[in-house]
């Protein structure tokens, strides 16, 4: 099989992660799970939505920065190492600074919008408003400050190519990177709780740090041996069985909801504690499931998606807007839903049908070929039709 050097299975995996990044958070509205730990829950709630939400949190995020760690090796690899760390800030870094204070201002807004709007109030706004010191949140954006540190490692650790060749020749055999990945996810999610919180905090989390960045650098990995990822691809059906079983296993282990007393002190000291009981095989199926769901998805991606689409290339495109932007939005139409009897279903599909159209509606109106656009992705140039032996120079960012 040829390797496109546009590798658009990452493309496509990227759009789908962005699907699945609305999917996961309009579905935690209307699971039971998360009644007293989100700020748009429903009185009418589906447990359906529960699974759906736990199970997409176990690998839509790992994926992520598998996906960011092989476009940040794609970019060094192609541009030199200062222009590497100068074009990732202005990607990631900058658009936190730029968009951070603006949605501080939004969420703001729409949390004194919601006590009057949302009848009955979800738990979670009539508890932030008795809080009186609530820790700093990075909130959705917490992806974009984490990837800046990573890339910031990233840049540091390629001056030591020794080094970073040894941390890199991990992804050479599947196996090993399988194994690595999962000792990995269970030594720094032991003293987690289950399901793992995002690392929204401003400072380094160091938990962060060895979970996720051990994704991140696989992603680095991965593309640094991308002759080798073949050699992963026969074992489909058998990461697949993994993944359901540990996924089964994962649900008959998780642990009860969290009660208000729970998440009252978990504002005030800015995290939840792990459960005690049975926690640490709870963390080991776990870590097998966030693990093997990641690479059935890089499998199938590959298999199946790595090919060009011009709806899956708009919307790649498109990705980035769509992720800063869909979290206030769902909430602006979730929190006037809560009023309205109707199956959490039908309250889940028309939040997210709405969120997806005002999202693509103001990207290809405001954003595309605007400043906007071009601060998130860069200005398009004509270019030639590339021949055989030259790639596109159209840059895959994170």
């Amino acid at each position: 099989m040829q390797y496109n050097p546009r590798y658009y299975f990452i493309d496509n995996l990227r759009s789908i992660a962005l699907l699945l990044g609305v999917i996961f958070h309009a579905a935690l509205a209307y699971g039971p799970y998360f009644k007293n730990i989100w700020v748009s829950t429903d009185p009418n709630t589906q447990v359906f939505f529960s699974y759906l939400a736990n199970w997409l949190h176990l690998f839509r995020m790992p994926l992520f920065f598998v996906i960011a760690g092989f476009c940040s090796a794609l970019i060094m690899a192609r541009k030199s190492n200062q222009d590497f760390i100068k074009l990732r800030l202005k990607r990631v870094l900058v658009p936190f600074l730029v968009f951070y204070p603006i949605l501080v201002v939004l969420f703001l807004g729409i949390f004194s919008w919601s006590i009057t709007v949302a009848n009955p109030q979800p738990p979670l706004i009539s508890l932030l408003s008795n809080i009186e010191n609530p820790q700093i949140s990075t909130m959705h954006l917490w992806f974009l400050w984490v990837l800046t540190q990573f890339c910031i490692v990233h840049w540091c650790l390629h001056h030591f190519s020794k080094v970073y060749e040894t941390l890199l020749s991990i992804c050479k055999s599947p196996l090993m990177l399988s194994v690595y990945l999962t000792i990995t996810s269970y030594v720094f999610l032991l003293d987690q709780p289950a399901p793992f919180h995002a690392p929204d905090k401003l400072y380094p989390q160091f938990w962060a740090w060895g979970f996720y960045g051990a994704f991140y650098f696989a992603g680095a990995g991965l593309y640094s041996h991308i002759d080798k990822i073949k050699l992963g691809l026969g074992s489909v059906l058998f990461v697949a069985c993994l993944a359901l079983v540990s996924l089964y296993g994962y649900f008959a282990l998780l642990p009860s909801a969290p009660t208000l007393t729970d998440v009252v002190e978990a504002i005030e000291r800015g995290y939840f504690e792990p459960s005690n009981e049975q926690h640490s095989l709870l963390v080991a199926v776990q870590a097998i499931a966030v693990v093997s769901w990641t690479l059935l998805a890089l499998q199938l991606g590959f298999f199946y998606l790595n090919k060009e689409n011009k709806v899956s290339r708009y919307i790649s495109e498109s990705s980035y807007w769509i992720y800063l932007i869909h979290v206030p939005l769902l909430l602006c139409i979730q929190l006037p839903l809560t009023n309205v009897d109707l199956p959490a279903l039908a309250k889940f599909i028309i939040s997210v049908l709405v969120t997806m159209q005002l999202s693509l509606f103001t990207y290809h109106f405001a954003v595309r070929n605007k400043f906007i656009g071009h601060l998130l992705n860069g200005k398009k140039q004509k270019q030639k039709q590339p021949d055989s032996a030259k790639e596109p120079k159209r840059e895959v960012l994170e």
